[in-house]
């Protein structure tokens, strides 16, 4: 018994002394980073009474359902389905979420609104994706009937939490249910093929009642209600139908013609007639009753909502104003009581595309609104009647590119004879002159206003930390964001006035400089009479702004009548305003130049070099093609192929190798334990393309081609058996320096026959199932210490790379890959991947080296550093860089050099956003917060010291000897003698 007692006191005692050395200290952090978490913009949304308060639901186009402060700018609860899961329908249910999602089955969940926690879970397995946005949600008493594939309806009971019935549809194009009070019965609605409306009728045991199809209607599905006892029907002209549920015929309600149809309850009605006009009308068996109309005939959006016995109506006019009116009607007295405006940024925002209402008492009795508003950017808005509660920039959630955007050292302008003069001694005498005058400046306070608000972010900070992010979204909205404080600099959505407007990528077409500010190139493509066009957009990176050329007759944007193939910028500058020049491809022999000017073609004439470029099909093609683009004779560009490159007719492309922008090398060559050096193969024309191909017994195969793109000969191909990718984890490549790397998801290979021999059976064995990573790297020569003798790297000579390769296995699903970069190179490289679990995880270069050693370590492959192979790659919690913050549906990481050369800025983004610094090699270029700074002035003031004090010392020594000078002491010794 005590020494149970002692043992228990030493292993406490242990205990106190242990420390957790995988853990920050939760001051530490957000310091050097930020993370954004984002719901996405709202395709359903509503405002729903849970626990006697009102909250707003809403669910996205991220298939994402939250629970929104109605009173800070935060998130109370979100549930993120997964990649593959479709949210089809939300329903409000007592204090409960209802939700219908669609993927290889049928999801009907139920959630606590309080918490967001999972109720209750339904599946129905489906054989097909057939009709998966056919779907409603019906919520009558304690039952949830759910409608899936239009063609299955599914009878839940709340209160037991069991499903009590599946009926079988004998259509399965069926889009709404309703419930019938009077007769208790079910009406499903939809529409066939044949654009009929079809009508099925169950009673609570499933079984069908009536069946009928009316083909006399023409409408969209959407404008199709129940009044409790007749369907109303808006068909395409205009007109109002009535039909009794049980009847086979539609009968033609004589009404002026209508543009909207919106039902608020029962038999009371929304109608838009022609001049924007809405009305709130009665629909009779026979006829339409018009009660009361908005004073407003703008063009608006319509909101239904009840509280209590009390049914609201509002309109919300859409004008390109910055603002626009709410009117409020009582549906139940007929009444307008309330009418205000609420402010819209039409700029920054578009105009409004969809609104929901909300009502609530105060304790005097007041009744007070709220309106909640999507806007066509996509970002979020909730206003307390007239004044603005907060909003969000959900817009960020469908970020298309984003661009680091390094900020120049001052914002003021350097004279023109610092930059520009040829004459050094003049460079030199004003460089001097402004930096006292800057100097001067600071000291005594002059323009000091030039220095406040946004223009100290525009400064570059000593580290070179503080840049711009600037994120461009598919609908077109440009955001730019501080990377220090996450504060926003400007925003602009240049989508609004565009049709069919869709981001592609932004292009860095001038990098900041002393007195140049950085120049960045949205590139768009839009509709313009059914036909697919392009836009290229200049915009100055610090405010903005559309960029104003020198040349006035450049235009700061510009629009083709063409479809767009490709794009990427050439190494040729603009000669005015050093602006890179971006080549638009419009077809496999035409090419449009941007600026385009004759001074430009004769730039590209003089340099005499070709400019090589490649098609590649998207994912899920099999072809490259290769093409050469020069000015000819006749001083026009023209394009020649030079190859085709057709994959297998069964492989599919599913994913191209990437490299950052900065792609510094410091070292040629891979200095190893016995001092001599392998260089690396250093081809920047190498792009990596992963193709996958079905396998009956693998399931599939995946091949990594090495192709070379000027020519388009394969360096090198490799294949996985089992390779593959599921709907979580895509096949991801990434390239840097002589390294590639390809993350994909291995299926491994079951035993399915029996005839199979042992060694077959035991290499099956050996393929594991899940994440697989495959490293790559390149070297001009097995052969130590031999390097290519050709001064310059040329695709044409043949040069066959050596290559080291092996694979890693991982515990989770990967789901994006990016890589650090520095500004020169020199430090470790660190690969970034984001999990399945909502991670962001670093792995170091020395796990994912091609040459870690199967066999026992050397001595020199110790010096080397070079570490025993294993297959796994071992996750610690110190190596996740997100910690604690679920960082969700990461689609891209990227990075961005600081000045430093041991930190690399990195930005994760997808559904949330993430920001922070690397250091894969420690900050050796930079001294610690402990460092003893006031003992290295101490020390370094000695050494000056002694060293002055030295050095007079040794001079007087050395005057003394040349003249045969003999001190007092020494002439008295020599008398003495």
């Amino acid at each position: 018994m005590y020494k149970n007692k002692y043992l228990s006191l030493i292993f406490f005692s242990i205990l106190l002394f242990v420390n957790n050395v995988f853990a920050i200290y939760k001051d530490q952090a957000g310091v050097i980073d930020w993370y954004q978490a984002l719901v996405g913009t709202p395709k359903i949304s509503y405002f729903q009474k849970i626990v006697g308060r009102s909250n707003l639901i809403v669910g996205t186009e991220k298939n994402v359902i939250a629970n929104l402060n109605l009173r800070a700018n935060t998130i109370n609860w979100r549930q993120v389905l997964k990649p593959d899961e479709k949210l089809i329908n939300l329903a409000p249910f007592d204090n409960y979420i209802i939700s219908l999602s669609e993927s290889k089955t049928s999801n009907v969940r139920i959630w606590n609104g309080q918490n967001g926690y999972l109720f209750g879970e339904y599946i129905l397995e489906q054989g097909s994706n057939e009709n998966i946005e056919n779907g409603d949600i019906l919520v009558h008493n304690n039952y949830i009937y759910a409608l899936v594939r239009g063609k299955t309806v599914l009878k839940i009971n709340n209160l037991t939490k069991s499903q009590e019935g599946k009926y079988q549809l004998n259509d399965n194009y069926y889009s709404k249910l309703f419930y019938n009070e009077q007769l208790n019965e079910i009406v499903i609605a939809g529409k066939n093929k044949k654009d009929q409306l079809i009508v099925t009728i169950i009673d609570n045991n499933g079984r069908i009642v009536n069946e009928k199809s009316i083909s006399s209607v023409k409408f969209e599905i959407s404008n199709a209600f129940f009044t409790g006892k007749n369907l109303i029907i808006k068909d395409f002209e205009g007109k109002i139908y009535s039909i009794e549920s049980n009847k086979e015929f539609a009968k033609s309600l004589i009404y002026k013609d209508i543009k909207e149809l919106v039902h608020v309850n029962g038999d009371l009605f929304i109608v838009e007639i022609n001049n924007n006009k809405n009305i709130l009308v009665k629909i009779n068996d026979n006829s339409i009753e018009e009660l009361k109309s908005f004073e407003s005939v703008e063009d608006g959006i319509i909101s239904v909502f009840t509280n209590d016995k009390d049914i609201y109506v509002s309109k919300t006019t859409i004008s390109n104003n910055n603002s626009s009116l709410v009117e409020i009607i009582n549906a139940n007295t007929k009444e307008t009581i309330k009418v205000f405006e609420i402010k819209n940024k039409f700029t920054n925002n578009g105009r409004i595309v969809k609104v929901s209402l909300d009502s609530y008492r105060k304790r005097d009795g007041t009744i007070l609104y709220r309106i909640f508003t999507v806007t066509q950017d996509g970002s979020i808005h909730l206003y307390k009647e007239e004044n603005i509660v907060w909003d969000r920039e959900e817009s960020l959630a469908n970020i298309i590119d984003l661009k680091f955007i390094s900020l120049p050292e001052i914002t003021k302008n350097i004279p023109e004879a610092i930059v520009n003069s040829s004459n050094i001694f003049t460079q030199i005498t004003s460089r001097i002159q402004y930096q006292f005058t800057s100097i001067k400046d600071q000291i005594f306070g002059k323009n000091k206003k030039e220095y406040s608000g946004i223009e100290d972010i525009l400064k570059r900070d000593v580290y070179g930390f503080r840049q711009l992010l600037l994120f461009y979204t598919k609908k077109g909205k440009l955001i730019c964001i501080e990377t220090l404080t996450k504060k926003t600099v400007w925003t602009r959505f240049i989508g609004k006035d565009i049709d069919g407007f869709e981001g592609i990528k932004l292009s860095n077409i001038r990098s900041s400089a002393v007195q140049y500010p950085p120049v960045v190139a949205a590139i768009a493509t839009f509709n313009d009479n059914d036909e697919e066009h392009t836009a290229i957009f200049s915009i100055d990176a610090t405010t903005g702004e559309d960029f104003n050329y020198t040349n006035k007759n450049i235009p700061s944007s510009m629009k083709y009548p063409f479809k767009l193939l490709q794009t990427f910028r050439l190494s040729i500058n603009e000669k005015q305003d050093k602006i890179r020049i971006t080549a638009i491809i419009k077809s496999e022999n035409e090419v449009e130049f941007y600026p385009s000017t004759q001074e430009i073609l004769d730039t590209i004439k003089e340099e005499e070099k070709p400019i090589f470029f490649n098609l590649n099909d998207k994912i899920e093609g099999n072809t490259i093609r290769g093409y050469k683009l020069y000015i000819n004779d006749e001083k026009k560009p023209q394009i020649d192929l030079l190859y085709k490159k057709v994959f297998p007719e069964d492989e599919i492309i599913v994913s191209y190798g990437f490299k950052e922008p900065y792609d510094n090398v410091a070292s040629l060559g891979k200095v190893l334990g016995n001092r001599n050096v392998l260089y690396k193969y250093l081809n920047p024309n190498v792009l990596a393309v992963a193709t996958i191909k079905p396998d009956e017994i693998y399931t599939s195969i995946l091949t990594v081609y090495l192709i070379d793109t000027v020519k388009g000969s394969i360096i090198h191909h490799s294949y996985y058996e089992g390779g593959g990718e599921t709907t979580i984890m895509k096949p991801k490549i990434v390239q840097y320096e002589n390294m590639i790397i390809c993350t994909f998801w291995n299926h491994g290979a079951p035993l399915t026959t029996e005839e199979q021999d042992k060694e077959t059976k035991k290499l099956r064995k050996n393929i594991k199932k899940g994440s697989q990573i495959v490293v790559f790297e390149l070297y001009e020569n097995e052969i130590e210490n031999q390097k290519d003798t050709n001064q310059e790297f040329t695709s044409y000579n043949y040069l066959q790379p050596y290559i080291v390769s092996k694979a890693y296995i991982l515990d989770n699903a990967i789901t994006s890959i990016g890589v650090t970069t520095t500004r020169n190179g020199i430090a470790n490289r660190e690969v970034i991947v984001s999990l399945d679990n909502n991670e962001l995880y670093g792995i170091h270069s020395v796990f994912l080296n091609a040459r870690r050693k199967i066999s026992p370590l050397t001595n020199e492959d110790k010096q080397e550093g070079l570490i025993q192979y294993r297959p796994g790659i071992p996750i610690t919690p110190k190596s996740i860089i997100s910690y604690n913050l679920p960082v969700t549906g990461i689609e891209a990481i990227i990075s961005n050099p600081a000045n430093l050369e041991s930190t690399s800025l990195v930005a994760a983004y997808g559904l949330d956003i993430f920001l922070t610094r690397r250091s894969p090699s420690n900050n050796f270029d930079i001294l610690s917060d402990s460092f003893n700074k006031p003992i290295l002035v101490i020390t370094m003031a000695a050494v000056i010291i002694g060293t002055i004090y030295s050095s007079k010392k040794i001079k007087d020594n050395d005057f003394k000897k040349a003249w045969k000078i003999k001190s007092a002491k020494k002439e008295e010794k020599d008398k003495a003698k």
